[in-house]
């Protein structure tokens, strides 16, 4: 159990094996509630800074790994609850994006390659999926799975233009 600190000042008793997702916290996405946004099996926030979170949870998380979001803050993710590389709708081919992967029922964009995505997802023991094609058929496919609400994205708003 590692201990960090709530807005409040309570203790927040985080089992870093349910860690999904860590990264600063944005007031565009995020009521004001702490520095650091969680996402493990309930959104919590701590009040330390993202990388200190990130570095007290990966040394009880191994798999824990670093990515950027699109415009350029550090996104730390689960890999051994990762799927992916996964395709790119059309809407999210925008600048800053080059791939993406699946943790908790939804889609985390990033601006690492599918080749470095996958690698690390097959090195932690998640599901490493092929390099995904690009084409109609793929494009065409990831939309229709948005429209039908089916995708869900990790912090929409920094994955598509603005």
């Amino acid at each position: 159990m590692i201990r960090f600190t709530q807005k409040s000042g309570a203790p927040l008793d985080l089992d870093a094996s349910r860690v999904l997702r860590i990264r600063r916290s944005d007031p565009r996405l995020d009521d004001d509630l702490g520095n650091t946004l969680i996402n493990a099996d309930a959104t919590l926030f701590a009040q330390e800074e993202a990388a200190g979170v990130a570095a007290a949870v990966k040394a009880e998380l191994p798999s824990l790994y670093r990515f950027t979001h699109r415009l350029g803050a550090p996104v730390w993710v689960n890999l051994q609850a990762a799927k992916g590389p996964m395709p790119l709708a059309p809407n999210h081919h925008v600048p800053g994006l080059s791939s993406a992967l699946d943790i908790g029922g939804k889609r985390q964009y990033v601006r690492e390659s599918p080749e470095e995505v996958r690698s690390a997802i097959a090195a932690a023991g998640g599901d490493a999926q092929p390099i995904p094609e690009e084409g109609l058929w793929v494009q065409g496919r990831e939309t229709l799975r948005e429209i039908l609400g089916s995708l869900e994205a990790w912090d929409e708003e920094l994955s598509t233009l603005e």
